[in-house]
């Protein structure tokens, strides 16, 4: 709005200008005119210079009068029409500070102010319409998916305990092993993808609002201590730099989810003979490791997506420590910086 009005302004003073300059030789000529016209009619006989002289003179004084008027006239419009303008606007103001507060997560109700303005009454009324859809889309979307989380607990649980029991069948061909191996693993990762969407669910359903004194420091060397033969195995190196008695107020369980699944993709999307480094200092946890080329920063945190074609995973692990550090108001950013992939969280 600021802008545009200044522009609009700008308009009007280059305008004004302009006029103004062009007035000044129809005074010249009109003064002279009407100069003409009273000597002449009382006889009064001047010399040229004597003439122009006063001519110049009153042209000055009615420039100089008119160049005044002229700008107590446009500050006093300028002036008006800002106060109209912020008056006017501030229906407008008010509702787009609502928008912006607004968080589909949260899926709480946006009241607009009433207005006496029918554009705004008709704008904040398509608004609420607007944010009430999506508010029911997005309940109906949750309520899908946690009712079908928990619906295929009980099949695949099922599915697992007979691929258990083919396996142990001494009958089976290397063939039919193989088959019921590639089956296993399938199903190994449908299981990960459902617990995933079942704790996504309970975070989003603030069913983790317990909160406590965490010894973040501790939290992170317990974390690496337990993925270091792991990362030996896929033979990669962690190397850490911790800080001490750096602490953090949250929930054990979804801190601790947070970091594995940090550390997890960090070696998920590192080559063998890599190095990864995990740094916490101050109020920053870095988790780096690296890479050949970037991954997609527009699909990193959204859920199912593939943010590299070399290791998709499942597609929530990320979407994860997301949806954590945003119920503690913490900032995940990445970037890839001379051929690293850096995880940034601050907290």
């Amino acid at each position: 709005m600021d802008k545009l009005l200044n522009r609009s302004l700008k308009k009007l003073m280059i305008y004004a200008g302009i006029v103004l300059v062009c007035s000044i030789p129809v005074y010249y000529v009109m003064i002279s005119l009407l100069l003409e016209y009273e000597f002449d009619e009382h006889n009064i006989i001047l010399t040229p210079e004597a003439g122009r002289e006063d001519r110049f003179l009153i042209i000055g004084a009615v420039t100089l009068l008119t160049v005044l008027f002229f700008v107590l006239m446009l500050v006093g419009f300028i002036l008006l029409n800002r106060r109209i303008s912020n008056r006017l606007w501030q229906p407008f103001y008010h509702s787009l500070g609502k928008i912006k507060k607004f968080d589909l997560n949260r899926q709480e109700k946006v009241d607009f102010e009433e207005t006496g303005i029918e554009e705004f009454a008709e704008l904040n009324q398509s608004l609420h319409k607007l944010i009430a859809g999506n508010i029911a889309a997005y309940a109906q979307q949750k309520e899908f998916a946690d009712n079908a989380s928990h619906e295929l607990q009980t099949p695949l649980a099922i599915i697992q305990s007979k691929l258990d029991l083919l396996l142990q069948s001494k009958s089976l061909t290397d063939e039919q092993y193989n088959i019921i191996e590639d089956a296993n693993k399938a199903l190994a990762r449908v299981t990960r993808i459902n617990k995933n969407l079942l704790l996504l669910t309970k975070i989003e359903n603030s069913q983790f609002m317990e909160k406590e004194r965490l010894s973040l420091s501790g939290l992170i060397t317990k974390n690496i201590s337990l993925f270091t033969s792991f990362a030996e195995g896929v033979e990669l190196e962690l190397n850490a730099e911790i800080q001490e008695n750096v602490e953090v107020e949250g929930n054990k369980v979804l801190i601790e989810i947070l970091l594995n699944n940090l550390v997890t993709n960090a070696i998920r999307y590192t080559s063998p003979g890599g190095t990864i480094h995990i740094r916490l200092s101050g109020s920053r946890l870095v988790v780096e490791n690296p890479g050949e080329v970037a991954l997609k920063e527009e699909q990193l945190f959204k859920r199912f997506s593939t943010a590299s074609s070399q290791s998709p995973g499942t597609g929530l692990g990320l979407a994860l420590v997301k949806q954590i550090c945003n119920r503690y108001d913490w900032k995940i950013t990445y970037a890839y910086e001379d051929g690293q992939h850096v995880f940034s969280v601050k907290f």
